[in-house]
């Protein structure tokens, strides 16, 4: 039985439709489908059940590439007979491959079942496959959808001399056109595998019915080794062939996860979520509508790290798809973000309708979400994408910087030594960086001048296993750096050094990791009655029944002196937010009393430091105008003094008028103090 055809809806292929009972043939009679073209009768499919031919056929008229469909059944007993027969305006003509400029090479079936060869696949074909709603993976194991492929002409060649001009070795004696039919004969393997693929439709069945889990269990209990990942693929593309849009597809996938997922469960839906997050019309689907490709840009950024703010009446699932980025570690998933990011950044295609000023905001923000905590998420190839972008979006009236000048502006905005050392090695390795070793030597050496210690690896904090984290980070970013060896050799040294200081360092309090561990429930500060749990307390002896206390207030609220002069105060108690990463910068804080904490969030919680009294935060984004880069909230019960955005805007226009040169140094600073200790964002 053929896998249903992963139609789009325009397709008129309805869910309910896929999820059907199917009939059985018991007349030993099978249907054939074929279109028209050209005066011409084509043979497409066969099948061995009538409605999985009237589907297709259905499906193939309503595409409007054929002036005819018609499916023939033909048996011993009653010989041909055309049961399906209907004529279309042909008004689709005909999709074209999208150009690639990489490709793995593929030298047996086995090679094409891996992801990348899947991925390449999906963005060279990437017409074929939105217009059938449909990843790689499912097509496959789509017979009908291969055979349909191949038979168009145009797109099939295409494909394979495309394929083969980049697998082939330009120094090797194989030449293109070996290459081509080598890959011609393992596409008709790949026909063959899933034409035996159509009578295992118990594999997507035990996904449907009973999970991910029982797919594993049951393959690997009855198939050769070498023959597992194939069939656990086929059972999978089969259960996302069942599913509507390419919402319905992502919902149904990250579904098939939880808590006690194993490891291999969660390698299969990673790689699923991959290939659709990898296409552009999934990731408008599911983010809908968007003010820019800026605004897209920065919540795929937030998504692939699970810190997406909750979308309000979402039409896709894009919430679960982000609580779920959070919950586990789908680093094929969030690669594929990320490509996608880099590969839009890296256009000349406008992200705001703002003109330079909305281009710089925007870059600028994008660059701070993309800090890691050894360089920029997307490694190489956002790297060279944010360095290209800059070059244009940071210019001015003169026109664009040039390439170096766009390195040491991005350096500036990278707060920390670790992060501003990982975008250099980065950018090394690509073709843009090789044209700037001096610049990119240069900031490199800037940066690993500071990392002597632990404050510095960690950005102030004391955590040596984040230390360690950091170095490895740095030291595979050296191991592929397009840099001479004697450099590296020095920089992995630097880091040696560094990590000797670590290991020096004394361990972290126990009973530190414990109090973190048992953290209150935590809430806004402003969000509302509800107050954060306090921890469980021992039970106490009886006492006197005292006269009851006043009241406290319901939730943290602003304070201000008995005499209503003087800066606004606010309290928090111990686990109450602040602020967090992407709010609005409206206030900065001075602590009066208590402590806050600075932290990210992700699938791991990063803790950038701890403020104590008499400190500053918040101050940066005032400045700036920038988003909070990170989140705050009390460690303790703490009372802040606030500094509203009008208040430090009054100053800074009186420090403009009478001193113009350091209101443009304080304005250079905010960005260098960004990377002391990140302690106010």
């Amino acid at each position: 039985m053929l896998f249903w055809i992963a139609a789009s809806p325009k397709l008129g292929v309805s869910n309910g439709a896929r999820v059907s009972n199917m009939e059985t043939n018991l007349a030993g009679k099978t249907y054939e489908v074929q279109t028209e073209s050209g005066g011409k009768w084509t043979f497409v499919a066969s099948y061995n059940v009538k409605s999985q031919a009237i589907q297709q056929a259905q499906a193939l008229l309503e595409s409007h590439k054929y002036s005819g469909v018609k499916v023939i059944a033909e048996s011993d007993r009653r010989g041909e007979e055309v049961i399906f027969n209907e004529q279309s305006e042909v008004t689709d003509k005909g999709l074209t491959i999208v150009p690639i400029d990489r490709s793995p090479r593929c030298d047996s079936l086995s090679d094409f079942y891996q992801l990348e060869a899947r991925l390449t696949a999906g963005r060279l074909l990437r017409q074929y496959l939105d217009d059938a709603g449909m990843t790689a993976m499912e097509l496959a194991f789509d017979f009908g959808r291969l055979k349909m492929l191949e038979r168009d002409d145009k797109l099939y060649i295409g494909a394979l001399a495309r394929l083969a001009s980049l697998q082939v070795d330009k120094d090797g004696p194989e030449k293109p056109a070996d290459r081509q039919g080598a890959l011609e004969r393992l596409f008709n393997q790949l026909k063959d595998n899933a034409q035996k693929m159509m009578g295992r439709e118990d594999l997507g069945a035990a996904v449907r019915d009973r999970g991910l889990q029982a797919l594993i269990d049951k393959v690997n209990g009855e198939a050769p080794t070498d023959d597992r990942h194939p069939m656990i693929l086929a059972g999978l593309a089969a259960f996302m062939g069942e599913q509507g849009d390419w919402s319905g597809k992502a919902e149904a996938v990250i579904g098939l996860l939880s808590p006690d997922s194993s490891v291999a469960a969660q390698a299969y839906v990673d790689e699923a979520l991959a290939e659709i997050l990898d296409g552009a019309q999934a990731v408008g689907e599911l983010l809908g509508g968007v003010a820019d490709a800026a605004t897209g840009h920065r919540m795929l950024v937030q998504l692939c790290q699970g810190r997406l703010p909750e979308v309000k009446n979402p039409l896709s699932c894009i919430n679960e798809l982000n609580k779920t980025m959070g919950a586990f570690e789908l680093e094929n998933a969030r690669s594929a973000i990320l490509s996608r990011v880099a590969r839009g950044i890296g256009g000349v295609k406008p992200m705001t309708r703002e003109g330079r000023e909305g281009e710089r905001t925007a870059l600028v923000n994008l660059i701070r979400n993309l800090e890691d905590y050894a360089g920029l998420m997307g490694g190489p190839q956002m790297a060279e994408a944010l360095t290209l972008r800059a070059k244009m979006a940071l210019g001015g009236d003169d026109g664009d910087l040039s390439a170096e000048q766009s390195v040491s502006k991005i350096v500036g905005f990278l707060p920390s030594l670790p992060s501003r050392a990982g975008y250099v090695l980065d950018l090394s390795a690509t073709d843009t960086g090789a044209k700037q070793q001096a610049a990119i030597v240069r900031n490199l050496a800037q940066a690993m001048r500071g990392l002597t210690g632990i404050d510095a690896l960690t950005g102030g904090g004391q955590d040596p296993a984040m230390a360690k984290r950091v170095i490895d980070a740095l030291n595979d970013k050296i191991a592929a750096a397009g840099l001479p060896g004697d450099l590296k050799k020095t920089a992995s040294a630097t880091l040696a050094k560094a990590m000797n200081a670590v290991a020096a360092a004394p361990a972290e309090d126990p009973a530190a990791v414990k109090a973190s561990a048992n953290r209150p429930q935590e809430q806004r500060w402003d969000s509302g009655n509800a107050k954060p749990q306090a921890p469980a307390q021992p039970p106490q002896p009886a006492q006197p029944v005292q006269k009851p206390a006043a009241a406290a207030p319901a939730a943290a609220a602003p304070a201000k002196p008995a005499n209503g002069k003087g800066p606004e105060q606010r309290k928090l108690v111990k686990g109450q937010i602040l602020f967090e990463e992407g709010d609005p910068g409206n206030e900065a804080f001075l602590i009066s009393s208590g402590a806050i904490e600075i932290y990210r969030r992700g699938a791991i919680e990063q803790s950038l430091a701890t403020l104590g009294p008499g400190e500053l935060l918040g101050e940066m984004s005032l400045i700036d105008d920038q988003p909070r880069a990170a989140s705050a909230r009390a460690s303790e019960d703490s009372l802040l003094v606030v500094l509203s955005k009008e208040s430090l805007k009054i100053r800074l226009q009186r420090l403009e008028q009478t001193d113009k040169v350091l209101h443009r140094l304080m304005g250079v600073l905010v960005n260098r103090l960004r990377g002391m200790a990140k302690t106010a964002e």
